[in-house]
């Protein structure tokens, strides 16, 4: 009963609620032989598709299976290099100010349990990308620091606005301090665009996806549209926007 009861409030919260408004208005609009039907049938449709799960998953899990996560003790590597996922500012955090968001909040989590494992420095890469911004590798800065990481273990690329500057950014400071094998962490949907301008800049890298969005499981409920879920889908195809632009030389 609980699951049906779920799965019926899916469909009256906004997302499922708008799809729902906008079939019906489809549907009503054809009665009355209106020239626009089409399009807005079309809309309707592309909108809900992107937001169930088995149409997202579609969209991501070619991104996410282009590099397999490696087993930790297999890593070969002389630094830990995390890229920025975004930086909510302004909000009451436990010991400063600014929080990581879920991507990036994931890549740290990622990040920090390499550093126990394998005691190897962190290069955070990532500034702010808006005026208003907070920093996102002083942010995570703060955060190692109230979690017992080294002072001394802990690099910041403050200046990057997007992955080519971090790759760009990121290899200045390995050749600062001699770094050759940087380990790369950043999310799965987002690893196949990252590797490729890190290697441009003639890195040796070791990607280590995080963050997996992609999941196997599917269900009744999978077909409900979710606004997590178009959010995902909208993930995948900025990817595959930017990946092709990184290729054309326009990154």
């Amino acid at each position: 009963m609980l699951y049906i009861v779920k799965w019926i409030d899916s469909w009256l919260l906004p997302l499922g609620g708008i799809v729902l408004a906008l079939g019906f208005l489809a549907a009503y609009q054809r009665r009355r032989r209106s020239a626009g039907v089409k399009w807005l049938a079309a809309v309707v449709l592309v909108l809900y598709a992107l937001s169930i799960v088995p149409v997202s998953n579609w969209l991501l899990r070619p991104l996410e299976q282009e590099y397999e996560q490696p087993a930790a003790q297999a890593l070969d590597g002389d630094v830990i290099i995390m890229l920025g996922g975004g930086v909510l500012a302004g909000v009451p955090d436990v010991d400063g100010e600014g929080q990581l968001s879920g991507a990036a909040a994931n890549r740290f989590l990622t990040a920090l349990r390499l550093h126990r494992a394998l005691g190897l420095p962190l290069l955070l890469s990532g500034g702010k990308v808006l005026p208003d911004d907070a920093s996102e590798s002083a942010v995570a800065r703060r955060m190692l620091l109230s979690l017992g990481a080294a002072e001394s273990m802990i690099y910041t690329d403050e200046e990057s606005r997007n992955t080519a500057e971090n790759a760009a950014f990121s290899k200045a400071i390995c050749e600062a301090n001699g770094w050759r094998r940087p380990i790369v962490v950043t999310s799965a949907f987002h690893m196949e665009r990252a590797a490729y301008l890190f290697r441009r800049e003639g890195l040796d890298i070791t990607p280590y996806p995080c963050d997996y969005r992609a999941g196997t499981g599917i269900s009744l409920y999978s077909f409900v549209p979710q606004a997590s879920v178009l959010a995902d889908s909208c993930l995948a195809i900025k990817e595959y926007v930017g990946l092709a632009a990184a290729r054309a030389g326009l990154q």
